[in-house]
């Protein structure tokens, strides 16, 4: 049977912990799981408001939409945005993987469970970018892919201190791991999604691109090259400054504040 780590249960915001009721525009969803081994994680994220607590990151955002974070068995390790129902589904397959992931994150000095609960954030922050940038008309240059993983990054770096290294470390131990799970072949490069070891980079780069100091993970643990870190600050500021053009105003100041006093007091910021 899995067992799923305590601050998987309880890490976001504390255990018990809960979203304030209609303060945003996201609603949640647990779908009985079909497995019984996914139960206990099933389970546990309904007992400690894991979806909820997402929720609640995602409260900064003024769209015209309801947003719907839907947990579910998938048949496979995955998660996406439905853009004809705005959901975004998460599969407890994937959070299973995430689980046993967590097993080797002692080189990126992560605990097992920030190993679990930093990729299950990043992942919603990218799954809520392509809702962002179908709901509001965005313009895309390039794969949207490569763009949601750039929002993420962006508004993971917003969350600031703690939380947000936590949150980008375990993102790029994410797609290292990935990235040495198997060798790319000939669908991988014809795929819309960059190459798990470009993707880990990326990341990388542009959390050094934001702070230097605060993520000195890209260059110690992440091996960042000297000739991409050279332009990563510029990398940071051209999607910042795209978000400040196309994004800037869908957003609530006051619950940026917010939230942001808030989840740099969780557990998972430790």
């Amino acid at each position: 049977m899995v067992t799923v780590p305590s601050l998987l249960l309880a890490a976001l915001l504390g255990a018990g912990a809960t979203s304030p009721a209609n303060t945003h525009p996201v609603r949640v969803i647990y779908e009985p799981p079909t497995k019984p081994e996914q139960i206990p994680i099933a389970e546990r994220m309904k007992q400690d408001h894991i979806l909820e607590d997402a929720a609640e990151m995602l409260g900064m955002l003024k769209l015209p939409k309801l947003l719907t974070l839907h947990a579910r068995t998938c048949a496979e390790s995955n998660a996406w945005y439905d853009s004809q129902t705005h959901v975004l589904t998460f599969c407890y397959e994937l959070v299973r993987d995430f689980i046993k992931m967590a097993e080797q994150s002692g080189h990126y000095e992560l605990t097992p469970d920030q190993a679990v609960v930093g990729p299950f954030l990043f992942v919603v922050l990218h799954e809520t970018a392509h809702a962002v940038f179908h709901i509001l008309a965005v313009p895309v240059l390039g794969q949207e892919e490569d763009a949601a993983d750039q929002l993420a990054v962006l508004a993971a770096t917003h969350f600031g201190g703690d939380f947000a290294e936590r949150m980008l470390r375990a993102a790029a131990f994410m797609y290292d791991h990935d990235s040495k799970a198997r060798r790319p072949g000939e669908a991988d490069f014809a795929d819309v999604h960059g190459l798990d070891r470009q993707r880990f980079y990326n990341v990388l780069c542009l959390a050094w691109g934001a702070d230097p100091k605060l993520y000195d993970f890209a260059k110690d643990l992440g091996k960042l090259p000297d000739e991409r870190a050279e332009f990563c600050h510029e990398e940071y500021d051209q999607v910042r400054y795209a978000v400040r053009i196309l994004i800037r105003q869908h957003i609530d100041d006051k619950e940026v504040h917010r939230i942001r006093a808030k989840f740099a007091r969780s557990k998972f910021a430790r």
